[in-house]
């Protein structure tokens, strides 16, 4: 996730981690998915050379298939961060230094994401995954509502902020066109684009130099857009493919022409189509059962 600061057309801030190898380990079966993301020190060991500081991350990701509806809840935790333009704005604050690095900088968010699929015969499952697989060229809309909240903290003392937190809270309608092409029964190529809308309520709290808290909040409309594409590829029980997709949307905020959070990942995906244990079947024909809505 990057950050970006807009406060007149000659002066922005960009605040981002650095750069993070992720693993990723993920289980689907029926209407369930489940996906951990953690930053080990073994692909990212080269972080404490470079002078953009250390990043750490963690994900935690599930959501439930109901029909051509998903429900999906994410909650993530990254901490360290750097000022990505620290040539443009402050390099004379810190000439000894190619950045500027904040490594208390916190960003805890949660998300909760309802999408609901126009197309039945488009499969949102082969996107990233090898749930399914999509046998025909299709092409679909898929209208989300999102909630999603983010907490910025600072544990150290910068510039003389002594302690600040600022809460973030967005609702969002996305409504990305997204279409697959399948160029031969083992592989398929994807592409999605489309424009999001919502509401920000933010409030920020903080210390200035005398010690003073120092509160601002405020409600804005955001807009932005998505992007995503895929390449997949399955062979037997085999799967396996690259995956793409950013985010970037904004809202104007007090003294400051626009704040915008921008969202990028890319991946590398494998996976084996193992058959599902007996209690992995028990289990969520129980859930199944007592549902107030049919999960299959």
């Amino acid at each position: 996730m990057e950050y970006t600061v807009v406060y007149n057309e000659n002066f922005k801030l960009v605040l981002a981690p650095n750069v993070t190898n992720n693993l990723s380990l993920g289980f689907s079966y029926r209407y369930l998915d489940l996906g951990i993301s953690f930053s080990p020190h073994f692909l990212n060991a080269g972080q404490e050379n470079g002078n953009k500081g250390e990043t750490e991350q963690f994900s935690f990701r599930t959501s439930f298939s109901m029909h051509r509806f998903n429900l999906g809840f994410d909650l993530s935790s990254v901490k360290g961060f750097y000022l990505k333009n620290s040539a443009e704005s402050l390099r004379a604050a810190f000439p000894d230094s190619a950045y500027s690095v904040y490594p208390n900088f916190t960003v805890g968010y949660f998300s909760a994401l309802l999408r609901y699929n126009v197309n039945r015969k488009f499969s949102t499952a082969a996107l990233g995954g090898g749930t399914q697989i999509q046998r025909r060229s299709a092409i679909t809309v898929l209208p989300s509502f999102q909630f999603a909240t983010f907490k910025f903290g600072n544990s150290g003392n910068t510039a003389g902020i002594q302690n600040k937190s600022t809460y973030s809270t967005d609702l969002n309608l996305l409504f990305p066109v997204v279409g697959t092409i399948v160029i031969s029964p083992e592989f398929s190529a994807t592409l999605g684009v489309g424009p999001s809308f919502g509401v920000d309520f933010f409030k920020s709290v903080a210390l200035d130099d005398s010690n003073k808290i120092v509160i601002s909040k405020g409600t804005k409309p955001t807009a932005g857009y998505s992007l995503q594409t895929a390449v997949s590829y399955h062979k037997g029980r085999f799967f396996g493919g690259i995956e793409s997709k950013y985010r970037s949307y904004g809202h104007k905020i007090e003294n400051v022409s626009r704040l915008i959070k921008q969202y990028s990942y890319f991946q590398i995906f494998i996976g084996w189509r193992l058959r599902a244990p007996s209690f992995a079947k028990k289990s969520l024909d129980w859930v199944n059962k007592i549902s107030p809505v049919d999960l299959d």
